[in-house]
């Protein structure tokens, strides 16, 4: 039993993937995404002493735009720091942006799907 709700909740985000890609929008913010990360990641690679491997660039790329902060690998010199402020904000409006677009589409696909069983519903009475 456990298998089907797995492919059950592959299926949803499947779909639900295909309806994000489908949105110009959505396309474009991950496309920016994408490259905010992409960005931070080369910097941190470049300028951080403490961060020698791509992985450790990335992970901590994607630690820092989560705002999640471990305090495993911290910005050790000064630019780093401000690049990592104003980093964040960035983020942030970035991921709250994607948050909305993707709620907005899940609920419209939502929407949708209960008016096809209403109006299904309908022409079998």
């Amino acid at each position: 039993m456990p298998a089907l709700g797995i492919f059950a909740i592959g299926r949803f985000v499947l779909r639900i993937l295909k309806l994000l890609w489908r949105k110009e929008e959505i396309r474009g913010l991950l496309l920016v995404a994408l490259g905010t990360v992409l960005v931070g990641t080369w910097f941190y690679h470049q300028f951080e002493p403490t961060i020698t491997t791509w992985v450790d660039a990335y992970y901590f790329t994607v630690i820092t735009l989560t705002t999640i902060g471990y305090g495993d690998i911290s910005p050790t010199i000064p630019l780093a720091k401000i690049f990592t402020t104003l980093y964040v904000f960035v983020g942030l409006g970035i991921i709250a942006g994607l948050i909305g677009l993707v709620g907005e589409a899940v609920i419209e696909d939502t929407n949708q799907r209960v008016k096809e069983r209403l109006g299904k519903k309908k022409k079998e009475e």
